[in-house]
């Protein structure tokens, strides 16, 4: 993910391949006529990888902590007093002389004043507020102080109600001491206009201090975790059958000072105590209670393939390390993998197994930093940076494929021909379009992810009209948009053989702190407003449809209907996408497809411009069931439509509608 750029920097510098209006017009006008007739061929096609479609995800617009990571209190470790209200009239201070652990060194100070009577204490609001369900939360607080007598945990409404409260003996004494219970709510809050609290008798401190620090407050999370996943966001994630994670990032990976706010995964490891957090690119503060295990364990939960990025040696305020000083990050990046696939033996392996994960990781790619073509990084990068990292990850790890985060170089020869391109583009829908032969023209030696793609403005001016990085984007995808990001991918999968994986991004958005959009999941506190955009359900049908070999499809010129086809097991897979073009018949003959049952689901929505919101989901995704006649399926694909159509099932083939596991 970048920050606000110049055109220049941003868009693709490969030939732009544009539609000749006039030849356009006539197709039209031919299908309109006469439909569309497409033969799939049973053989001669590409293998598909297995890592297709997947997520790209780092911590922007309360992606990570306010969004999936399912902690709900905001500034737990009491940096400041963002979040932080007193209950009655304390005095509540930010303290830095009583630090719980070397990582921990903040708290909150509750002065009571001398002579105060009745219940006293402070409250939390959460990340733009808490939602209360009839579920379990866990609680768990650090306290310190001469305090004999109860605390009271609650949630409650901002104004007054009290949904679950429970009395914990406290222990008067001048160390720190962590507190754990549960709350059991018996409703629902009607909003998440709703606060944590805790409170005491202020008869029996008065005149006197107390502190608090690492308040935790977590509901169920996805899988049981502990530390774990929000369960609503999760389930919209692991309902795309995505097939890897590219993780931590994008800018958050690379950090605005090379000493403090880059991401460093031995900082992210161990209890919430252990872990310090450090200030986030994107303008608010990382917990990072999502580290590097937990980002694991979601691979693990979601069957996702781990797309591992280290830090490259670049920052985002231009600070570039040198060739003699970036050994040291190399040896970061090594002692990382070792964490991850070592064996107990080993000095990292054994850190692991005391964490309880005896059992390693399988790593299959690294990404060697992040947009290493901006910030003045691409002469560094090209010259020592990239061939650094590879050389020593690959003298280890022979069969590793690593990533280099721009192309544009000659990375076969530094990676000892294992590594990857990524590229990223940002777009308009007309131009992305234009873009659906880009990857017919590259280097077909070394393999490409895609790693952020998305559309994020309105067509404007002419067709080849990339995105204005002067003006603003869009909040929400559109339909358009994510019919041309369907163009885009059917482009990918024409070239399999080079285009290895693809990821919208961004992923995630609090809709209440967004720093970027438009973003694939929209989301609030409260689960209910929990959104699925129009480009999550394009990513959806993409992903929950991918074959294990491309098939040839003979038909007329691609455009304005775009198509491709993949074959899976005993399944054949048509997928089309009706950019501004007409409702058209279309004839797909497939060998051997005889009398077969045939699942067809369209994607579409009421307007190009529409877009989803949350409780007011417009867009319509629609699975049928057809039969083949002598091997030829007939259906119509109307304008700014995506269609899936799958062959060869006994039965309708519903999309994916629930999550692999909660």
């Amino acid at each position: 993910m970048c920050k606000e750029r110049t055109g220049a920097q941003m868009r693709e510098t490969d030939s732009r391949s544009l539609l000749n209006f006039a030849s356009y017009v006539v197709l039209v006008l031919l299908q309109v006529a006469n439909g569309i007739n497409l033969t799939v061929s049973p053989s001669g096609g590409k293998a598909v990888s297995p890592i297709m479609y997947g997520f790209m995800f780092e911590d922007i617009n309360h992606s990570g902590d306010g969004g999936l990571y399912a902690e709900l209190i905001n500034n737990r470790a009491v940096r400041n007093l963002d979040s932080w209200k007193a209950i009655g009239s304390v005095n509540l201070t930010a303290d830095t002389t009583n630090a719980v652990s070397t990582a921990i060194t903040t708290s909150l100070k509750v002065d009571v004043p001398v002579g105060m009577t009745g219940r006293v204490g402070f409250r939390n609001t959460g990340y733009y507020g808490i939602a209360v369900e009839p579920k379990v939360y866990s609680i768990s607080f650090y306290a310190k102080g001469p305090y004999t007598g109860f605390y009271t945990v609650d949630l409650r409404s901002n104004s007054g109600s009290v949904f679950s409260s429970k009395d914990i003996p406290s222990s008067a004494g001048i160390d720190w001491k962590q507190y754990n219970t549960t709350l059991s709510p018996s409703k629902s809050a009607s909003d998440s206009d709703n606060s944590f609290a805790i409170t005491f008798d202020a008869a029996s401190v008065a005149g006197k201090s107390l502190y608090f620090t690492l308040v935790s407050v977590f509901p169920p999370t996805f899988k049981n975790r502990d530390n774990g996943l929000r369960i609503d966001i999760a389930n919209a994630l692991d309902e795309v059958g995505g097939s890897f994670l590219r993780f931590p990032g994008g800018n958050n990976l690379e950090g605005n000072n090379v000493a403090s706010s880059r991401w460093q995964w031995n900082k992210t490891l161990g209890p919430l105590s252990a872990r310090p957090g450090r200030q986030g690119t994107w303008g608010y503060w990382n917990t990072d209670g999502l580290g590097i295990i937990e980002y694991m364990n979601w691979c693990t939960d979601m069957e996702l393939e781990p797309l591992l990025a280290v830090w490259g040696g670049l920052g985002l305020d231009g600070t570039i390390v040198s060739q003699t000083s970036l050994q040291q990050y190399v040896a970061e990046a090594l002692n990382l993998l070792e964490f991850l696939m070592g064996s107990t033996s080993t000095t990292y392996g054994a850190i692991r197994a005391s964490l309880g994960y005896s059992k390693p990781w399988q790593i299959n790619y690294v990404e060697v930093g992040n947009e290493d073509n901006l910030n003045s990084g691409m002469t560094s990068y090209t010259s020592y940076r990239y061939k650094a990292f590879a050389t020593a990850i690959s003298a280890k790890y022979p069969k590793m494929n690593i990533i280099a985060s721009a192309p544009g170089f000659d990375i076969n020869a530094q990676s000892n021909g294992v590594g990857w391109a990524d590229y990223h583009n940002y777009d308009r829908p007309d131009h992305l379009v234009s873009l659906f032969h880009t990857f017919d023209k590259v280097d077909r030696k070394i393999p490409i992810i895609v790693g952020e793609y998305a559309v994020i403005q309105p067509n404007q001016g002419a067709l080849n009209s990339g995105v204005n990085w002067d003006l603003p984007r869009q909040k929400y995808p559109t339909l358009i948009g994510a019919v041309a990001e369907a163009v885009y991918m059917l482009g990918g999968e024409q070239n399999a053989d080079v285009v290895k994986a693809m990821c919208f991004a961004p992923l995630l958005q609090h809709f209440n702190g967004t720093q970027w959009s438009p973003d694939l999941i929209g989301y609030t506190s409260y689960p209910a407003d929990t959104t699925r955009s129009m480009s999550y359900y394009v990513q959806k049908l993409f992903a929950s449809n991918v074959g294990e070999m491309t098939l040839p499809v003979s038909g007329p010129k691609q455009g304005p209907v775009y198509y491709s086809a993949m074959q899976k097991g005993s399944q054949t897979i048509v997928k089309l996408a009706n950019y501004n073009g007409t409702s058209t018949d279309i004839n797909i003959s497939i060998p051997g497809g005889g009398n077969k049952f045939a699942s067809l689901t369209t994607f579409t929505g009421p307007s190009g411009l529409s877009y989803n919101l949350p409780g007011k989901e417009v867009s319509s995704m629609v699975t049928t069931q057809i039969i083949g006649e002598n091997g030829v399926f007939n259906m119509r694909i109307n304008n700014l439509m995506v269609a899936v159509l799958v062959v060869g099932a006994s039965s309708v083939l519903e999309p994916p509608s629930g999550p692999r596991g909660t």
